[in-house]
């Protein structure tokens, strides 16, 4: 484990660019972290960190190599690693009988094996009472129809973030995840535009009667982060749903 010199907590947020991972990042920024955002867009990366203040750092995180250097210059330049956050991913949904072999291996590539690279490559370049937070999903615990390999691999996110606890705890390393329902993104809101999504179908099935907001995630995240809120919790996943998940 490393020891800071600088009195700032660091963050990494994969997936960083865009959508819930820079929604992520820019809270971690408002608690005074210093943040590194992780991505594989170029363009995206550097705008968003330009508008944000944080550190872009390109790199694709089913490239094990990638990962690797990415790692080693966040720690140059800003120093070891406090906070992990496993945000990118992606889905590709469709009938499991006709899913396209190439669709199920990129969801798994990204949101599964990306996560597990991340974790890797970080761990060495993590600071003394390092968190890693990945970010699940309700579909983990739910059956979704169209969504079999998402589903999969966020199940997997699941089993893997209470290996890396057990086996990391020693080190001083809490590993927990964060899975949310249905969040409010422009992406869902595009979808339900699209009449892909019903709206108010998906509201009726959370008890608290509202979709998740980023917001409600990134509180979240940032409470497993911090060890004063959450030093002695590890391996735990956080649903952050609305009751949608044991309601039935």
């Amino acid at each position: 484990m490393n020891t800071h010199t600088t009195g700032h907590r660091v963050a990494v947020v994969t997936g960083g660019a865009s959508g819930l991972g820079r929604a992520l990042a820019a809270r971690a920024l408002k608690d005074h972290w210093a943040v590194a955002l992780l991505d594989r867009d170029e363009g995206a990366v550097t705008e968003a960190a330009a508008e944000l203040g944080a550190l872009a750092v390109i790199a694709d995180v089913t490239r094990p190599e990638e990962l690797t250097e990415a790692f080693a210059t966040v720690t140059t330049r800003l120093g070891p690693v406090d906070g992990l956050v496993n945000s990118a991913g992606l889905t590709r949904p469709g009938p499991s009988q006709t899913l396209p072999v190439d669709d199920w291996r990129t969801v798994v590539d990204v949101d599964l094996s990306g996560t597990f690279y991340a974790c890797q490559a970080a761990y060495e370049h993590l600071a003394d009472g390092a968190a890693i937070v990945n970010i699940a999903s309700i579909a983990a615990t739910r059956g979704l129809p169209r969504r079999s390999a998402y589903s999969a691999a966020k199940a997997g996110v699941v089993g893997l973030t209470r290996s890396l606890a057990a086996e990391w705890a020693p080190a001083g390393i809490r590993v927990n995840a964060v899975g949310p329902a249905w969040v409010d993104t422009p992406l869902v809101r595009g979808m339900v535009a699209q009449g892909a999504i019903d709206l108010d179908e998906l509201k009726g099935q959370v008890p608290l009667g509202r979709l998740c907001t980023v917001e409600d995630v990134a509180e979240s995240v940032l409470f497993l982060l911090d060890r004063g809120r959450s030093g002695f919790v590890t391996g735990q996943t956080l649903y952050v749903d609305g009751g949608y998940t044991w309601a039935g």
